[in-house]
């Protein structure tokens, strides 16, 4: 039996569901869901998405399982799942099922899934390790985790320039929050252990690198992509009081360092494979 705790739901305005759809969905998600779905067993009769979000990637898994195969997807977010279920497509209610869940209290009962696939959802859990547990449960006795994250290291061009204005204002509080913040996403060696930890004894990791390209730091703040994924993070690190501030003169000093010319956002994308 597992710990009961409340399922901790949200609900994105459909605006937004529509907006992570277009926008970080094909720009983003998906260069972490091919590293993911490159390993998906296409023997697997059950399968669990868990984070799913609007339901690209439990489609993708489903397209390649059997035709005995189906797909179980759960996301804490709503608005995110009402989106998935009106896609129209024919597999929803008969090999394809979205309802939303916890990541960190499911529903189902222990040894039911063959595997289960996470795109992007480990760093955002307040408590990851309950995700991993909760997963390792309802995994049948070899049935493998496919698990993508971004890596230590992500956007580092931007949390630099914090760093820099910590250094600059003598401001050690901001420092700890960067820090705080880039700890938040884990390194190869955090993200094996964490698995280990949580029963799994074989543990596979993959690492790609790719780049968020523009021709200006202006271009770069007004891109939609870097407002949803990325501003939301450097906010919390450049704190409350003085947020806006720290933001303008981090556009400033991007646009100096590049001579206002191209420039380049870093993501290391992360995909384990556990059993």
């Amino acid at each position: 039996m597992t710990e009961e705790r409340p399922v901790r739901k949200r609900r994105s305005s459909e605006q937004d569901a529509r907006l992570v759809d277009a926008v970080v969905v094909p720009r983003y998600a998906a260069h972490f869901a091919r590293l993911l779905l490159a390993e998906i067993p296409s023997d697997a009769r059950n399968v669990l998405d868990v984070g799913c979000g609007t339901g690209h990637l439990s489609f993708h898994v489903l397209s390649r399982l059997g035709s005995g195969g189906r797909v179980i997807a759960v996301d804490r977010d709503e608005g995110l799942v009402d989106l998935a279920r009106r896609r129209g497509w024919e597999e929803i209610g008969r090999r394809l099922f979205f309802k939303v869940e916890d990541a960190e209290s499911l529903s189902f009962g222990a040894g039911v899934f063959d595997a289960v696939v996470s795109n992007l959802l480990y760093p955002e859990l307040p408590s990851p390790e309950r995700m991993l547990a909760e997963v390792r449960r309802v995994l049948v006795g070899n049935g493998p985790l496919l698990l993508t994250t971004p890596l230590r290291g992500t956007f580092v061009e931007a949390f630099d320039v914090l760093r820099e204005r910590a250094i600059a204002e003598d401001d050690p509080s901001l420092a700890r929050r960067v820090d705080e913040i880039v700890a938040r996403e884990p390194t190869v060696e955090q993200l094996e252990a964490s698995l280990r930890a949580a029963g799994f004894t074989r543990v596979e990791l993959r690492r790609e690198t790719f780049k968020l390209s523009y021709r200006s730091a202006a271009e770069l703040f007004a891109d939609r992509l870097v407002r949803l994924v990325g501003l939301p993070r450097w906010r919390e690190a450049a704190g409350e009081e003085r947020g806006d501030e720290r933001i303008a003169a981090m556009q400033r000093a991007l646009d100096v360092y590049h001579g206002g010319g191209p420039l380049s956002l870093t993501v290391h994308a992360g995909c384990a494979v556990a059993r």
